[in-house]
């Protein structure tokens, strides 16, 4: 087998392959004689065919079967001879072609992963966070659970801070009429919406009174045709409403899977899953940082597109399952420059496993799928869920393998303990890890 490698752009290769006609010849004859073993052709006793007669009657079929076969295995010799480390599956260009001589001749393009020199760890600053759950963060979730339980009650008064207060409302901006037809609606709390001069306008008014203001639209507004747009604005306040938070008595502590009903143990639950949410915050705000100072390190670092166009596509189809909508597969651009860096981040992970013959723990695997299964009625389904899976188990090992890869990062690195509470951590990790 012959090979010559052409080097089409940075991450691009073309692979010319030629296979001797003598080696594929006697595949040929050989699955041609196994299938005269197994067919009857009428006027012939099984396992008697001529050979001539089988090459009349499948030889076209076979010789196809025999190259296909042939491309597939040749392709990944050639791959591995050249040393390449592909990042998407080779294509073909064109039929593979059956010289005069019965040489086969193909070409393929393939798409290789960059090359990274040694990755120094030494030169990395990190600041790792010192917190704990304190008793105040509790009852701060405890407070929040209760306000997702809570009720709206209906008040005859214009709205005060805290309380929520329902319009109806017609914009007229430079542009025209939003919206075209009808009246929008609207529900916003008072004191955190953060739309400051909406909530200073409806503040003036009752249920069922009428105002008119000039107001200019925030640029994260939700509707497209208000957001950053000035505007006159006439609207109505349909309704004011106070919440009102429940108990915590002991139907209230049981509806959270507390059988004793006792507040200690509701606590202690609560306490376990903001322990377990800083964990993880921690992780996160880790590698982030980690990746942060990777990207910097290596800016001249190039994805392979393909692997950049698949990741975008994933993310578009999650942001599309989010909204309860089909995903187009067309309109990536959106997604392209986070699928990017993701990419690189990605790249930069492995190399660093790479070369520092990092491989996953297989103890820590099963603690990750352990951790998630915790969460579910039937943990041990779910733990056999994953394990029977291939491609959760897959998704498992390469997170656990990351958090390794930061771990022995870590160890090399210049780390700077920093006190910080529960929710900076929550908030820091939230940002992709980068330090304020």
């Amino acid at each position: 087998m012959q090979v010559s490698v052409e080097k089409s752009s940075a991450l691009q290769r073309k692979l010319t392959v030629q296979v001797p006609g003598g080696e594929l010849q006697k595949k040929i004859d050989a699955r041609l004689r196994e299938i005269g073993k197994q067919v009857k052709i009428k006027g012939f006793r099984p396992g008697r065919i001529p050979f001539k007669v089988l090459q009349q009657r499948y030889g076209k079929s076979v010789e196809q079967e025999i190259v296909a076969q042939e491309v597939q295995s040749s392709l990944a010799e050639a791959i591995e001879q050249e040393s390449l480390r592909p990042a998407s599956n080779p294509v073909l260009e064109g039929s593979p072609d059956m010289q005069p001589g019965g040489d086969l001749e193909y070409t393929a393009s393939i798409e290789v992963m960059p090359e990274v020199g040694d990755i120094d760890a030494t030169a990395i600053e990190i600041e790792r966070p010192e917190a704990e759950v304190s008793d105040a963060d509790v009852d701060n979730m405890l407070d929040t659970l209760r306000a997702q339980r809570q009720t709206w009650n209906d008040l005859e008064q214009p709205a005060q801070e805290g309380q929520q207060v329902t319009i109806e409302y017609v914009a007229e901006t430079s542009a025209g009429r939003v919206p075209e037809k009808g009246h929008q609606r609207v529900s916003i709390v008072l004191g955190e919406s953060g739309f400051d001069q909406l909530e200073k306008a409806v503040a003036k008014i009752g249920p069922g009174e009428e105002a008119e203001a000039d107001i200019e639209f925030p640029e994260s507004y939700q509707d497209p045709g208000l957001a950053g747009q000035a505007a006159k604005v006439q609207f109505k306040v349909v309704k004011v409403q106070e919440a009102i938070k429940p108990e915590v008595d002991e139907a209230f502590i049981q509806s959270f899977g507390i059988e004793s009903g006792q507040l200690d143990d509701l606590k202690t639950e609560i306490r376990n899953n903001l322990e377990r949410e800083l964990s993880q915050a921690t992780k996160a705000f880790l590698k982030g940082q980690v990746v942060e100072q990777l990207l910097g390190m290596h800016s001249d670092l190039e994805a392979p597109a393909g692997m950049v166009r698949e990741e975008a596509a994933s993310m578009q189809q999650q942001a599309a399952s989010r909204m309860g909508i089909e995903a187009d597969g067309e309109n990536l651009e959106p997604f392209m420059g986070m699928a990017d860096k993701r990419i690189r981040s990605g790249i930069l992970l492995s190399e660093i496993a790479r070369q520092n013959h990092i491989l996953v723990d297989g103890a820590r695997v099963r603690e990750a799928i352990e951790t998630v299964a915790d969460t579910y009625e039937q943990p041990q389904e779910v733990v056999r869920l994953y394990y029977s899976e291939q491609r959760l188990l897959r998704s498992v090992e390469s997170s656990v393998l990351e958090e390794q890869v930061v771990d022995w990062v870590l160890e090399k690195a210049k780390v700077k303990d920093k006190a910080m509470g529960f929710n900076d951590v929550i908030n820091a990790a939230s940002s992709g890890g980068q330090v304020g």
